[in-house]
């Protein structure tokens, strides 16, 4: 099962960690109502979101203002894979296998 460790961007310390399990979807942004909220102005109100599909875990940007990026590249759509880091404003969105 794969586990979403949110890390801060310059210090590299861990925020929240959250195991992805049998959830369909978890939308990433500012606004209050989304499933992990990074308050900050370079965070779009909806900014990416997660999704499972069978096997798959995939990471989709929803027409963010700042972005989402991985290895300075922006993505729009991406299947995640342990050990892929995305960067989301000041934040770092690592997935790593939790083997549980």
């Amino acid at each position: 099962m794969l586990e979403l460790q949110v890390l801060h961007q310059k210090t590299r310390d861990m925020i929240k960690a959250f195991a992805l399990g049998d959830t369909d979807e978890l939308i990433i942004g500012r606004d209050e109502g989304c499933d992990i909220r990074i308050n900050a102005k370079t965070v779009s109100r909806e900014h990416c979101s997660i999704e499972q599909s069978g096997q798959d875990t995939w990471l989709r940007d929803l027409e963010s203002t700042g972005g989402t990026y991985m290895d300075g590249e922006r993505v729009n759509e991406i299947r995640i894979v342990d050990g892929m880091e995305f960067s989301v404003g000041p934040a770092i969105l690592k997935f790593i296998e939790s083997g549980i």
